[in-house]
């Protein structure tokens, strides 16, 4: 996000924000029956988006191989010296905040851990976040436990992993993104 874009957003933000406010603080406003009830509902929802975003967001961090790199101070020594230290973590919170699952987070903590441990550098990381994100937990899953090196033609989870670029069009082989996710999964797999 661009200098002047996270500045339109905080201003945006800080607008709406300023609009609630207004809606409070004004009686004759605030009277109006449906305004009280969407104002009740728009925080509701907000309380909730938060805590489903802390959900996501402790997933990530106590994903154990996440753990084993931080606790090793792999963190500061890695995300210092890469230039795109900004871009990864706006990259990680926006792809955590629109997860649609809970094990998801996970397994971007797994990519993080990865990147962490140099096993991976930090376009692959971002890319990797798209794909996690973009796919069916269950395709994914089923993925990493299901290795054909002859192509998985045929299989439903291969054609709906298609778009998410891990699987190739022409051979249903694993693309090289498909063998970052596996390598991902073999360096971070639980002993």
């Amino acid at each position: 996000m661009s200098q002047r874009e996270r500045h339109f957003l905080e201003a945006f933000l800080e607008g709406t924000e300023a609009v609630a406010d207004f809606i409070v603080e004004n009686e004759a406003i605030a009277a109006v029956p449906v305004v009280s009830t969407v104002l009740k509902l728009v925080k509701g929802l907000d309380d909730l988006r938060s805590k489903i975003l802390k959900a996501k967001l402790y997933k990530f961090l106590t994903e154990p191989s996440v753990l084993r790199s931080v606790n090793a101070g792999r963190i500061r020594s890695r995300l210092d010296k890469d230039e795109q230290r900004h871009a990864i973590g706006e990259a990680l919170f926006l792809t955590l905040d629109k997860m649609t699952d809970l094990k998801k987070p996970e397994l971007l903590g797994r990519a993080f851990a990865a990147y962490l441990d140099e096993v991976i550098d930090s376009e692959t990381l971002l890319v990797l976040a798209h794909a996690i994100d973009s796919a069916f937990v269950g395709d994914l899953e089923y993925f990493l436990t299901h290795h054909a090196p002859e192509g998985q033609e045929g299989n439903p989870s291969a054609y709906r992993l298609l778009p998410a670029g891990l699987v190739d069009y022409s051979n249903f082989k694993d693309t090289p993104l498909g063998v970052a996710l596996r390598t991902v999964a073999a360096h971070t797999h639980p002993t």
